[in-house]
């Protein structure tokens, strides 16, 4: 399984908190920090389901809610806030396939990702990506632990469903927000994996 370059300079730090664990006679402890950030920053491969008429999950994680709501950019819309443990796949996806048409940095503050609307002041990251059926809007979400936000992506880049865009590092949240006409295939509680589990499918 292939790591994150990203993940590398943390997976560095690790080493040297092994190596100190070892001069200190703790061989088989000092192992652990080295594994998990290395496991943390982990990127495999995914099965991405094949249809224009498709939202897939930008994220690993647990759907927080499925709720009817308004973006002024997107319109009329449904958002799917998905949480994402530091035990998450943390390379985040593409949900739909489109166009790069904004990307917004906003600061904020650093509150538990999973706390619902006490997450809309948070530091996040906003991309917009348009098709023939809308507006799709990803949020990355800083929570608590995670206050490091990496994008992959620009304004007029071309994306595929499934390609990889960003990630958060140590556990986070992501926000999709879906245009009217796409109706979610998910709910409170499911567990989604980013580009493989389709949570939203175009009526008609």
């Amino acid at each position: 399984m292939s790591i994150r370059r990203e993940g590398y300079p943390f997976i560095i730090g690790a080493a040297l908190i092994s190596a100190v664990l070892a001069m200190m006679g703790l061989g088989v402890v000092g192992l652990v920090p080295v594994a998990f950030v290395a496991w943390f920053f982990r990127d495999p491969e995914r099965a991405i389901p094949v249809g224009d008429d498709l939202v897939v999950a930008p994220a690993d994680g647990t759907v927080l809610d499925v709720e009817k709501t308004v973006d002024e950019r997107v319109g009329p819309c449904t958002r799917v806030p998905i949480f994402m443990s530091v035990f998450s796949v943390h390379v985040n996806r593409s949900p739909v396939t489109g166009t790069v048409v904004g990307k917004v940095y906003r600061k904020g503050t650093f509150h538990v990702a999973s706390l619902g609307k006490k997450t809309d002041a948070n530091e996040r990251m906003i991309i917009y990506i348009e098709n023939k059926d809308g507006i799709c809007r990803v949020d990355q979400v800083a929570g608590l632990v995670a206050r490091r936000i990496v994008s992959f992506v620009d304004v007029g880049d071309s994306l595929e469903a499934g390609q990889r865009i960003g990630l958060i590092r140590f556990g986070s949240l992501l926000e999709c927000f879906m245009p009217e006409g796409i109706a979610p295939q998910v709910k409170r509680g499911d567990k989604v994996s980013a580009g493989t589990t389709v949570i939203g499918r175009k009526q008609g």
